[in-house]
């Protein structure tokens, strides 16, 4: 239905998509620093699960709603940016210890962060409406399908980035734990960002 080139295209496009730095890739290498090559892997399937939401709305146009009402965009996005600061809070306070990790509350746990990080940034829900349009050919098809197949593609080539950030982590982490006080601060800076870049998502304006 979809010839080859364009599936490249799509494909490098969305894995350089998920090599910019922002929420999803900070709990990716937060997570697996401070808990290991699963943690990691969890969170990755959490933003796998919150892309196929935002696929499905893009592919049956629910995703418009974002552009049409702008108030949905500002709560959601409001939303997301309380909870990366709540994260990063929580890191900078009470970064996991080398010899003992606590295992993390619910709305803390690995796959959540993931799945929220991704559900709670409408950007992501726009990119989709901006960019599926682009690689359909009507003559090709089902124009839904396509999106649905594009969106798939989508999320498979951007978890296949997201794992190697997840693993790359998981080896910062080993490096660490013979450093246990960089290991604390490292948490802490992860932190920091996390809480920086939820002020910057609340101030910033949808373009």
């Amino acid at each position: 239905m979809i010839d080859t080139p364009t599936l490249l295209a799509f494909a490098l496009l969305n894995m350089s998509f998920a090599l910019i730095p922002g929420p999803d890739v900070l709990c990716i290498l937060s997570n697996s620093i401070a808990r290991g090559t699963r943690a990691g892997f969890l969170v990755c399937l959490g933003i796998a699960t919150g892309c196929l939401f935002h696929v499905a709305c893009a592919t049956l146009g629910l995703s418009m709603l974002l552009l049409a009402v702008p108030t949905a965009f500002f709560v959601v996005k409001l939303c997301g940016a309380a909870y990366l600061a709540w994260l990063g809070w929580r890191m900078l306070r009470h970064p996991a210890d080398i010899s003992s990790v606590a295992k993390p509350g619910p709305l803390a746990s690995p796959f959540i962060q993931g799945a929220l990080s991704n559900l709670l940034n409408p950007k992501i829900a726009l990119f989709f409406v901006a960019i599926l349009p682009q690689f359909i050919v009507p003559a090709n098809g089902s124009p839904g399908l396509q999106a649905f197949l594009l969106g798939l593609l989508s999320i498979a080539s951007g978890t296949a980035v997201n794992l190697v950030t997840a693993c790359l982590g998981a080896r910062t982490r080993r490096f660490l734990l013979a450093r246990e006080r960089l290991f604390r601060r490292i948490q802490q800076v992860a932190g920091g960002l996390l809480i920086g870049l939820g002020l910057r998502v609340a101030l910033d304006r949808a373009r």
